[in-house]
């Protein structure tokens, strides 16, 4: 059997593994990056489908100054190809929309009056909230949806809500935990500029790769992960398959980006402290979501930002890419990007009536789209391949009971954080815990 030695090996080439191999090369040390797919990024890629450059999973790109995604591609002085989106955020209620102000704050009183239509009640509810972000940050013992019905039963304040919490969260208002949510909140505000990848996650995916390859470590494609090799509670490598060819790799570091449960098996369970395994599955469920992909000649709507949805059954995020970035589809073309959420992120999905729920959604809210007439494209992404790997509030630690074996990426997320960010953040703090080890 072929062998080779690196000091890190990263399993898996999604957001939270290659930032963790940059920091790490960045730190000098040897990485190996193997990847079984055939592309990069994982659930922050692309496929070019007739020249449409669709998005795998994530939309969204973190690069605010205080963005770690961003800061590791400014360490790498890797190229950052990403345009800041035209608008903003606009809310759907029933009676109408409401344009948060783009500088200046008030932003979630502003919310609160549009969704009440009541100045006094607005002003009374938003002093609860300023008082959990400030004061007492309430425990994550109940949902926020039990938080906000201790000071309102408004129906559209609790409609507003549900489509903030699924859209910008990840789950719906009764499953994410209270504690979680104001610190989303804190979170979002030090960190609220997004944009979009010009051409593609994909080529963020390949610039940052490159940048590893350009310091002397490896990032491989169609390589796959046999099995994780422990011995005596420490990790020592793994057992890579490439081209049918199956090889040892010594480490002295294994990062898994593959998630929680994915290392556990590649590593094999009598390997893992028991309240370890217990903190697993106590709460087990990954973060499903359906994506909807509508191409046409013209955007579904003309608004340029980000359109949450409070009067729906399950339709809860909509953008229009191509209005910030035309490159993603052919001359004359669009791209219109949903997220819905199904009734219940807990497994069983209901698929097709998470499916039907949301072509009527769609037709509701926009009379020009008929869903036989239309170029869609559905998604649903949950099981082994869902928009989170854990519930946002219920994430696992970075490190294993595996002495250097390692989790990133959103099986992981650090409190208050979703999505790419919170993949890059635990990149982060892994690779800090690496360095002050060493």
């Amino acid at each position: 059997m072929p062998k080779s030695k690196v000091d890190a090996l990263v399993i898996g080439s999604g957001v939270g593994g290659l930032c963790v191999a940059a920091r790490l090369v960045e730190q000098g040390l040897s990485v190996s990056v193997i990847e079984k797919l055939p592309y990069l990024g994982g659930r922050f890629s692309t496929r070019d489908i007739k020249g449409f450059k669709i998005t795998t999973g994530a939309i969204m790109v973190p690069f605010g100054e205080r963005s770690a995604f961003h800061e590791t591609y400014r360490l790498m002085e890797a190229p950052f190809n990403v345009r800041e989106g035209k608008g903003g955020f606009r809310y759907r209620l029933s009676h109408g929309e409401y344009d948060p102000p783009a500088e200046g704050g008030g932003g979630l009183l502003g919310m609160l009056e549009f969704a009440t239509g009541d100045e006094a009640a607005a002003k009374a509810l938003f002093r609860h909230f300023r008082r959990a972000l400030g004061w007492w940050e309430p425990s994550d013992t109940i949902s926020f949806e039990e938080w906000l019905s201790q000071h309102t039963s408004h129906p559209e304040v609790h409609n507003l809500l549900q489509g903030f919490c699924a859209a910008f969260i990840g789950t719906s208002i009764n499953e994410v935990p209270a504690g979680e949510y104001f610190r989303f909140l804190k979170a979002m505000g030090r960190n609220n500029r997004y944009g979009i990848a010009v051409n593609g996650n994909i080529e963020l995916m390949e610039s940052l790769a490159e940048s590893v390859a350009n310091r002397g470590s490896s990032v491989v494609t169609n390589a796959a992960c046999k099995g994780i090799l422990v011995e005596k509670g420490r990790v020592r490598g793994a057992l890579v398959v490439r081209d049918a060819v199956e090889e040892r790799v010594d480490a002295d570091f294994v990062i898994s980006n593959a998630g929680p449960n994915r290392t556990i098996r590649l590593a094999g369970e009598e390997n893992f402290e028991k309240s370890y395994l217990a903190l697993l599955r106590e709460h087990p469920h990954a973060t499903p979501v359906f994506h909807v992909c509508i191409r046409s000649p013209e955007p579904l709507d003309p608004y340029p930002g980000i359109i949450n949805f409070g009067n729906t059954r399950r339709l809860i995020f909509l953008e229009c890419p191509t209005l910030t970035c035309p490159e993603l589809a052919p001359e004359g073309m669009h791209i219109t990007t949903t997220f819905s959420v199904p009734e219940s992120s807990t497994p069983p999905i209901k698929r097709r009536q998470t499916i039907e729920e949301i072509m009527v959604d769609l037709e509701e809210n926009f009379p020009s789209f008929h869903r036989k007439k239309a170029d869609v494209m559905v998604t649903a992404h949950h099981a082994e391949w869902p928009s989170m790997r854990r519930w946002p509030g219920h994430p696992m630690p970075t490190k294993t009971p595996v002495e250097n074996l390692y989790n990133v990426g959103d099986g992981c997320m650090p409190p208050g954080t979703v999505g790419i960010e919170a993949c890059a953040l635990s990149a982060k703090d892994v690779a800090r815990q690496i360095s002050s080890g060493r």
